[in-house]
């Protein structure tokens, strides 16, 4: 009987060998990126108990794959890797281990609300830096941001950097009630600039008016900072302020100045941001590649108070940024007859063992077919055992 459902189900994908191949090749290299840097890769299960991910100012609720346990326990398929990290800091460690270095490569699994050809089970690549607060702790895991990026294969990409208290200070100062407030961050968090503008019309306070109205136009160099420092009064904005220039400072110092941008209107849509936060995007995309920020507030929610920063990488989006190679590409291909059978077999296994990647041929001995064979799948070069080699 023929299966009706065919297809993968709304959200999952196959992985085709050129996919697998791409995906692969990325995680090597950003696993490689973490391993130099000190940071020890770890996993935790694929699912846990809701508790774990609840109430922790992150993902919706609405958007976890939830199921009971047989002893009716509320479980959660993994959507975020950063809580799962908090729980085994604060449990498997203490502050003696300060400071611990995470990395992971793992699959999480969101429902989308808006579909729109997202995944919802897709894979990313994070460090996580627990247990210091300081702009080296930061700087760290941004050169570290940069590196991982470059390392996957791209070349045009911007980190854009941003602190939560600024944006939160702004809105304090400017609203007249905490009612008001709360409307203004939803509106920038949806991205509603037309809802943002409305509110800021009932602002009597010019300039703070004016950031939030040109909110979506504070991105950019350091004229960006220079433009609203004058404007605003709050201690907590002016201090955000002056953390981003003294971070874009001390990465200019290290040459990475090229790769870093200014985001004033990032709040981010995870509210256990505590201070720097920033959004990686590669040329011709819209939406980021990669996700960080501080978080000094989680690791406290599982008993033990431990500032923590560290970012994740969107490994499915980099690999639709990047032009997916469409063959598989062998490096030899190996062809034979009947009588070179065993030379052939024994020359491939040699070459494997020189770290070439070998096909042996199974369409005969005819050298047209091979070759139409080698070009189709992309492999580079043509042993022709105990005859001649081609290319």
């Amino acid at each position: 009987m023929l299966i009706s459902k065919l297809h993968t189900p709304e959200g999952v994908k196959d992985y085709l060998p050129e996919e697998c191949r791409s995906k692969s090749e990325i995680e090597k290299n950003v696993a490689e990126v973490f391993r130099k840097s000190g940071y020890a890769r770890i996993t935790s299960p694929t699912f846990e108990y809701n508790d774990v991910f609840c109430n922790m100012g992150g993902i919706k609720d609405r958007r976890t794959y939830k199921f009971l346990d047989r002893d009716g326990s509320l479980l959660v398929l993994r959507p975020d890797m950063t809580p799962a990290i908090a729980r085994i800091a604060a449990t498997a460690y203490s502050h003696k281990d300060i400071p611990m270095r995470f990395s992971y490569i793992e699959n999480m699994f969101r429902s989308n609300e808006n579909y729109q050809g997202k995944l919802r089970e897709f894979t990313q690549a994070g460090i996580e830096l627990i247990g210091v607060n300081s702009i080296d702790a930061d700087i760290e895991v941004l050169v570290i941001a940069v590196n991982s990026l470059l390392a996957a294969g791209l070349k045009d990409f911007k980190l854009d950097i941003g602190h939560a208290l600024f944006l939160k200070s702004v809105i304090d100062e400017g609203s007249a009630d905490e009612k008001t407030a709360e409307k203004i961050q939803q509106a920038i968090i949806g991205k509603n600039y037309v809802a943002v503008n409305e509110l800021a019309e009932k602002i009597s306070n010019e300039n703070i008016r004016y950031i939030l109205q040109e909110l979506p136009f504070l991105i950019g160099d350091m004229s960006v900072i220079d433009n609203v420092k004058d404007r605003v009064r709050s201690s907590a904005a002016i201090d955000a302020l002056d953390y981003l220039s003294r971070v874009y400072s001390i990465m200019d110092s290290l040459g990475m100045s090229k790769y870093i941008s200014f985001d004033l209107g990032v709040i981010g849509s995870m509210d256990y941001y505590t201070g720097l936060i920033f959004r990686g995007y590669a040329k011709g995309t819209g939406s980021s590649v990669l996700d960080g920020g501080r978080y000094d507030n989680m690791v406290e929610k599982f008993g033990s108070p431990m500032p923590a920063v560290g970012f994740s990488l969107k490994v499915n989006d980099i690999m639709s940024t990047m032009r997916a190679d469409a063959k598989t590409g062998a490096d030899i291909l190996v062809v034979y007859d009947e009588d070179s059978r065993a030379s052939a077999f024994k020359r491939a296994e040699e070459l494997r063992a020189e770290g070439f990647t070998v096909e042996i041929s199974l369409i005969g001995s005819d050298i047209d077919k091979n070759k139409e064979y080698a070009a189709r799948k992309g492999i580079k070069k043509i042993l022709y055992a105990g005859i001649k080699e081609a290319e």
